[in-house]
């Protein structure tokens, strides 16, 4: 995930420097679109790892053998289904997201060659979990870093080298991404693979298709609601930031991503661990797992709160040293945006520790909590009473309201298994003992 965010960073950076805050403004605008594969994927190939994890606990390694192909079928549909959507609305979905008449070049130019890597991805990306959660999850590890290094090498060397600009940022995905998916693939049909991707498991099946879609049906709201976030978030920045406001909201979220794509790389990595210990019926294990990815993903967000709120303006200053605008609008949103980091883990481990355990309903209440209940209310009213900072700060009002319901529902699940969010399981115990003692 760090690569990943890394490539974000990168790309931002060299259209930056390149081609100035019109060329930020046409990646950042497409990204209500991008989410559409990213929540396509996830609702497939987290729902069906979810349930993949689950049988494996239940040693069922016939029928977790049928989930894999079916998830992989569903994988390819769904990601050729979205490009071919856009391929046809492509011009008309970008004006829809906010990309000006300056911006609309830029941004066509980079998603229409773009759309091809995308459809690789949301196969591979949605096969990569079954890697983890068959046992080798250094493959993956090393699955989504070759990609991502042969995207950052391929960039710069087509922007920098051969003066391609949108169309060598674009190409380099394709090639990343392509790499990545081949490799994926590769790997479920070699001997490593412990459970095989196999043609009789292709027919799909009400049961597993219906389970996987609901156990993922959280995380598929929770990025279709960030892509209709994002779509209003662009609006709004344009009406009251203009393009170059646009283009800093772009820096901010490249930044972002390096912080929070580690915390969703920790995410993805500790669902199928809880989801296993669930369906053993080691719900102490699941419980403890959870809260220790709470412990280590809260390090990693103070740390980042601190170098954003202490750095923003050099940290901002990589993408254009030229735009005096750019850097003081993007500086400040960076320094709103990230004012919650410290306890954002909340919100996170929250929505995945409840689709990891098969409990769909919790999971999207908090899904829905930040991206649609709360952060696109305060996107819309909070700009009126405030301007440009009032778009920032939304965020920041939304995180907190998030975590706090969190909390509430984590710690009431938990005091379920007689456990509490805030207290180590050692330490619950001994003042249970000391109550007693007392009493």
């Amino acid at each position: 995930m760090i690569t990943g965010a890394l490539y974000n960073i990168i790309a931002r950076l060299l259209i930056g420097n390149t081609l100035g805050h019109l060329g930020i403004a046409g990646i950042t605008v497409n990204f209500p679109l991008v989410i559409l594969y990213i929540a396509f994927s996830a609702f497939i190939g987290v729902g069906g790892n979810a349930l993949f994890s689950i049988y494996l606990g239940k040693k069922d390694i016939k029928k977790a053998e049928h989930i894999l192909g079916n998830t992989f079928v569903m994988l390819v549909l769904v990601s050729v289904g979205v490009s071919v959507f856009l391929y046809i609305f492509l011009e008309q979905a970008l004006a829809m997201v906010g990309a000006s008449a300056d911006v609309m070049p830029y941004a066509k130019e980079y998603m229409e060659i773009s759309m091809i890597g995308f459809t690789i991805w949301g196969i591979g990306a949605g096969m990569n979990h079954f890697i983890r959660s068959s046992g080798h999850p250094n493959i993956a590890l090393i699955t989504q870093i070759v990609g991502n290094v042969v995207n950052i090498i391929v960039g710069i060397l087509f922007v920098y080298y051969l003066g391609w600009g949108m169309k060598g940022v674009a190409w380099a995905s394709v090639f990343g991404q392509t790499f990545s998916a081949v490799w994926i693939l590769y790997f479920f049909l070699s001997k490593k693979c412990p459970y095989k991707v196999r043609i009789k498991n292709f027919i799909l099946k009400r049961d597993i298709v219906f389970a996987a879609c609901a156990i993922g049906i959280s995380q598929f709201i929770f990025q279709i609601s960030s892509s209709i976030l994002n779509f209003i978030l662009n609006r709004s920045l344009v009406v009251y930031g203009g393009d170059t406001a646009l283009a800093a909201i772009g820096i901010v979220m490249a930044v972002n991503s390096m912080i929070i794509f580690t915390i969703m790389g920790i995410s993805q990595g500790s669902q199928p661990l809880i989801g296993y210990n669930y369906g053993a019926k080691h719900y102490s294990n699941a419980i403890q797992t959870t809260k220790m990815a709470i412990r280590w993903s809260s390090i990693i967000l103070i740390t980042g709160f601190l170098i954003t709120e202490i750095f923003a303006v050099p940290v901002v200053k990589l993408f254009n040293s030229d735009n005096e605008e750019l850097i003081k609008m993007a500086a400040r949103g960076l320094r709103f945006v990230n004012f919650m980091l410290p306890v954002i883990s909340l919100h996170f481990f929250g929505s995945t520790y409840f689709q990891a355990i098969n409990k769909p309903l919790q999971a999207t209440i908090l899904s829905l909590s930040r991206q649609v209940l709360l952060l696109i209310p305060f996107v819309l009213i909070l700009p009126k009473f405030m301007g440009l900072d009032g778009v920032f700060f939304a965020t920041t009002v939304a995180d907190f309201f998030a975590c706090l319901i969190s909390a509430i529902l984590l710690h009431h699940y938990f005091h379920k298994h007689n456990q509490t969010l805030f207290i180590s399981a050692k330490l619950h115990k001994k003042i249970q003992i000391f109550k007693k003692l007392k009493s």
